[in-house]
Order: C-alpha cells, then structure tokens, then sequence
C-alpha cells in the first residue's frame, strides 16, 4: 500500500513539474518555396518582405500585407492553400486574405528615403537572418546591398521585432555607403495610397503616420473576391507607421511618410503595423478609421 500512495505521488509531483504547452503568438520564417519571401505575423496582422528569387519581377524593398481576422497564426496555411491547395490567398475563405499591392514602392511600413526632393525604395534582400524566436518574440535582419539612392549603391540592415501583445513591428535600419549628399537626407517608414488621401491620419509631434483604404482598392483581388462568393467588399484595411519623439509627416509621390533627418552610419528606429475593420480580439476590435487611428499605441 505505501508503495502505491508513493508512486502516486511522485507521478502528480511530476505532472505539477510539466510545463503546460505555450501556444505561439507571434512567427515568422523564410519561406523558399515563394521565391524567396521572408513572412512573419503578430496578432494584428502578417507581413512578408521579398527575396532575392523574384529579382526579375522587379519587387521592392517594401512590406506586404496579409489581413487576419482573428489573433490566430495564419502564415503556414495561407502559403499551403497557394501552393499546395491552389486557393489563391487573395482571396478570404473566413481567416483572411492577401489584397494590399505593393509593386515597386514601399508597401505598408518599408523603409523610404527621400533625397533632392524624391522618394527612393530598394529592391529584394540579399540575406536573411533569424535573430530570436520564442512563443512571445520574434527577431530577424535583412540585408540589402544595392539600395540607389542620389546616384549611389548604398547598403540597408533592418531588423525586425515582432513581440506578444504589441500592434506595431519594431524596425531598426542602419544605411551605410558613400556619404556626399549635401542636403538633408530623410529616413523613416511610408505607407504606398491607393484610395484617397483623406483617410490620412498625421501628427508630426506624435510622429504617426497612419491610413484606411478599401481593404479590396486592388482590382485584381476585387475580382478574385467578387468571383468566389460575389462579394463587392471586405471591408478597411489599416495601416500605420510612427517614429517615438516626433516626424515630419507628409503624402509625397502617392506615399504617405513619416521621416527624420539621417546620418549615414546611424541607426533609425520606427514602428510599423496594421489591422482590419474585420479583425477582433475579444473585445478588442477596429470597426471604423477612427477607431484606428485612436488606437494605435507602441
């Protein structure tokens, strides 16, 4: 009998000792089988950045943008319903979908540089690096070696971090190369308009940066959508960039910024994010522009 209650108790001893398994919040990987993306997702939304594989389709150093509508890991299954299942991701099944354009610009949060009063964006990374990953935290490097700026090759290293509970994607960016510019160079991140640039939210001493637009303002995706279940709407998408301390915020050359003065060398700090009008946590949900952009915090 003292054998039995023994044991007993070492095996609830030994249960109270296993850690309960913890469900990932945030992901991200590279992804060779798209050519090369580089995909990672909070629970606001996920994001992909391109890769050296789609060189000849001419993308951009910017950001992409997949809509979610709940805090649910998406990424994996949206690449297997493309690729494997042949269920475009423009479409939205009930999880979400793929609708924002990107093309040659800087997308929803990429880095743009503004020198001789233009607007330059790069081109697909050259090297990916995975930084950190955990359940609650996810850090990665790109690096670029051919952004052309002012008749120059300079290089980009931006690092991103994508954590637990936070709306906004940290990105530090060091530029490096020849340094003869003689005005002011402008660093920071842009958001590409495609719907009208009165639903533009700016406050230069916040330094945010923020936009909604037809979450289907892509004709292409309009049609996929529109096609599939008839459906003429999916609602807003959102976006946002903000550099802590104040920006000067501007729309430029269809792109909606938020910058400061840079030093080649130095490293410039800014946040990106975004959401859906259709996305709910609980509680917690985005149905208007307003609601939008009264919500966006670090």
């Amino acid at each position: 009998m003292r054998k039995i209650v023994f044991f007993a108790l070492m095996a609830l001893t030994l249960a109270s000792c296993q850690k309960e398994a913890v469900l990932p919040k945030v992901y991200g990987r590279f992804v060779p089988e798209r050519k090369d993306d580089f995909a990672w997702e909070n629970e606001y939304a996920a994001f992909r950045m391109y890769g050296p594989a789609l060189k000849g389709e001419n993308p951009s150093n910017g950001v992409d943008l997949w809509l979610k509508a709940s805090p649910e890991l998406v990424v994996d299954s949206f690449y297997y319903r493309e690729h494997v299942l042949g269920l475009p991701y423009h479409i939205n099944y009930g999880k979400g979908l793929d609708c924002y354009k990107v093309g040659h610009t800087c997308g929803a949060g990429g880095l743009v540089v503004l020198a001789d009063n233009k607007t330059y964006v790069g081109g697909p990374y050259d090297r990916w690096e995975i930084l950190e990953q955990t359940p609650e935290k996810f850090v990665f490097k790109l690096e670029y070696d051919s952004l052309l700026v002012h008749g120059h090759l300079w290089k980009e290293s931006i690092t991103i971090t994508a954590e637990a509970g936070k709306m906004l994607n940290r990105a530090d960016v060091v530029l490096s190369g020849k340094d003869d510019y003689e005005g002011i160079l402008w660093v920071g991140g842009g958001i590409c308009i495609h719907d009208s640039v009165e639903n533009v939210y700016t406050c230069d001493h916040c330094g945010i940066a923020a936009y909604a637009e037809d979450a289907l303002s892509d004709k292409t995706a309009a049609k996929m959508n529109y096609e599939y279940n008839g459906s003429t709407t999916q609602g807003r998408a959102y976006m946002a960039v903000v550099i802590p301390n104040g920006a000067a915020t501007k729309v430029q050359d269809g792109v909606l910024y938020a910058v400061r003065p840079y030093n080649l060398g130095d490293t410039l700090t800014y946040f990106f994010g975004a959401c859906w009008s259709e996305w709910s946590n609980g509680e917690l949900s985005f149905p208007t522009d307003q609601d939008w952009f009264d919500g966006i915090q670090l």
